[in-house]
Formats: C-alpha cells, sequence, structure tokens
C-alpha cells in the first residue's frame, strides 16, 4: 500500500483532484477540509458518532466494537468517547472526523489537508496511522508535513510553491504603563451552562474549565497562546470576549461567522473587499475556502 502526497497553495485544485478521484474510485473514501461535515451531531456521544458509517453499512455488532476501540487506540480518543460531538475543540473534532473515514476500511483513503489543526503530537499519530493503513492514501494540503516527519515520503507540487513574506513589524506608538492590554483573572468554561428554552434535552454532564489565567497583551505587538488540542486555547479567547466586548474574534470555522447574505454586508469596507478580491454580491457560502477565510478575517478587522 502506497502514500501519496499533494501539495500546493490555495487554488491550485487540490480539492478537485481528491474530489473527481473520489468520484471515479469505486469504494474510495475521502475526508473533506471541513471535519464538521463528517458528523452527524444526531448522536450524543463521539463513541456513537464513530458507530454511525458502520451501522449503514450494516457492520454486526462485535466488528463495530472492535473497530471503535482499534480507531479510538490509535487517534487518543479514547477519553473522548463519552464526550457530546458538540462540546469537543477544533483539533479533537478533526481527530473525530478521521476516525469516522478510517473507521470504514476502505482500499482507497483520500485527506484533504487532515494535519490543520492538529497539535505536533496529534500530527505524528495521524501520519503513524496513515503508514500503517492497509490502504492506499492520497494526502492533499498546503504544507508537505509528512515529508517533514519522514523525508522518504515525497512531495507532489500543484501550481507554484509560494513563499511567506511578512512586512517588517509596525512599531507601537504607546509607551509607559498603557503599552500592554491587562485581562486578570480570566477564567473560561463551556458545558454544563445555562441551557437556552430552545434545547430540551438536560445540560451536558461534562464541562471544561480552564483559568484563573492573567494575560497582558502587548498593544501593536502579538500574543502566542499555544497548547495541545482540548487545552483551552478557543475557550480562553472566547473568555477574552466576554470581558472586553471590543475585541474582535476570529473563530476556527469562518461558516461560524456567516450571517449576512451578501459579501457586502459581511464586509462593508470597500476597500478591503478590494484588497482582498472579494465579489460584493456573491453569498458568502457561495465564497471558495480561501475567499471565505479571508472574508471572515476582513469583517473581523473591519
Amino acid at each position: 500500500m502506497a502514500i501519496k502526497q499533494l501539495v500546493g497553495p490555495s487554488g491550485s485544485g487540490l480539492t478537485k483532484y481528491l474530489t473527481d478521484l473520489y468520484e471515479n474510485t469505486p469504494g474510495a473514501v475521502m475526508l473533506t477540509s471541513n471535519p464538521r461535515a463528517h458528523i452527524t451531531y444526531l448522536r450524543t456521544t463521539v463513541e456513537e458518532e464513530l458507530a454511525f458509517g458502520l451501522e449503514q453499512r450494516g457492520v454486526a455488532l462485535d466488528e463495530m466494537r472492535q473497530r471503535i476501540e482499534r480507531i479510538a487506540g490509535a487517534l487518543d480518543l479514547q477519553d473522548l468517547l463519552d464526550r457530546a460531538p458538540n462540546q469537543l475543540s477544533g483539533g479533537q473534532t478533526r481527530r473525530v472526523a478521521l476516525g469516522t473515514v478510517l473507521i470504514l476500511d476502505a482500499p482507497l483513503v483520500l485527506l484533504d489537508d487532515p494535519f490543520a489543526g492538529l497539535d505536533p503530537a496529534s500530527r505524528q499519530q495521524l501520519a503513524h496511522v496513515l503508514h500503517n493503513l492497509d490502504a492506499d492514501v492520497v494526502v492533499a494540503g498546503h504544507h508537505a508535513w509528512l515529508s517533514d516527519m519522514d523525508p522518504d515520503v515525497d512531495a507532489e507540487l500543484l501550481g507554484e510553491e509560494a513563499l511567506l513574506q511578512l512586512p517588517e513589524k509596525v512599531p507601537s506608538s504607546h509607551h509607559g504603563d498603557d503599552s500592554h492590554l491587562h485581562f486578570p483573572d480570566l477564567v473560561g468554561s463551556q458545558g454544563a451552562g445555562k441551557r437556552r428554552w430552545w434545547q430540551f434535552r438536560k445540560s451536558q454532564a461534562n464541562r471544561f474549565e480552564i483559568g484563573p489565567v492573567s494575560l497582558s497583551i502587548p498593544r501593536g505587538g502579538v500574543l502566542w497562546l499555544r497548547g495541545a488540542n482540548g487545552a483551552g486555547k478557543s475557550t480562553l479567547m472566547k473568555a477574552l470576549v466576554e470581558r472586553d466586548k471590543r475585541i474582535g474574534l476570529m473563530l476556527q470555522d469562518p461558516i461560524d461567522q456567516v450571517i449576512d447574505s451578501r459579501v457586502d454586508q459581511m464586509v462593508p469596507d470597500a476597500q478591503l473587499r478590494s484588497q482582498f478580491d472579494l465579489n460584493s454580491e456573491e453569498h458568502p457560502e457561495d465564497l471558495s475556502q480561501r475567499a471565505l477565510r479571508l472574508a471572515q478575517f476582513a469583517s473581523v478587522i473591519g
């Protein structure tokens, strides 16, 4: 069994290549770039989500349990099996989505940017799983993660490789005690909160809390929050917004911030739309993944 790695910039045809291969290869399975598209959110636990595809294929119960145990061990999902699918971090959601695809034991596995959003340990773990699959694997992405971890895996380039060139740092005009934004004793939490009137089920027993953490953010500078998948980075950033409503928040999934039916409503600033080459009259959900991410960013900084 072989692993093929495709690398290219946004718009180079990576997803189209995988989609064409998927549509023309009977029995193939494909992980799209949106991990939430592979989770039904109709099941109450991660374990039931992993079983969903096997149920549709009429897999016997004993074999189903064996496959779930195997894939949970391979992707480090054991501690998440009883968790509600909507209470996972972005990286955890991606690992579960990978599980729903790999558990099907298909002869050809197509993966669209599977390493995005994974911490270094999870990337190493996924690479190990892919090398031990009894299947042909095609991995597409914007970075040659497999080659970084295993020099024997070659990367085929689609389009022209673009080098990242950052502009010079903008000097801060603030001095003294006002040169930092201080947020003492931040506490973020999710799960087990008060449910809305339309949420009929009881509160989930799972509750996650991070903090208290004190952050000092330099004006005109960058503060990098690092941590493993599920450590609480997004939860802490949401707590920042709750502390100060003037803060703009860019979520992991751009579709979560689409509330307008036209790009010019989502991004009112004409200069930003021009800078990011955004079509004013398009619906945000009709944009390419690249354009939607840029529209999301423009809406936040605008």
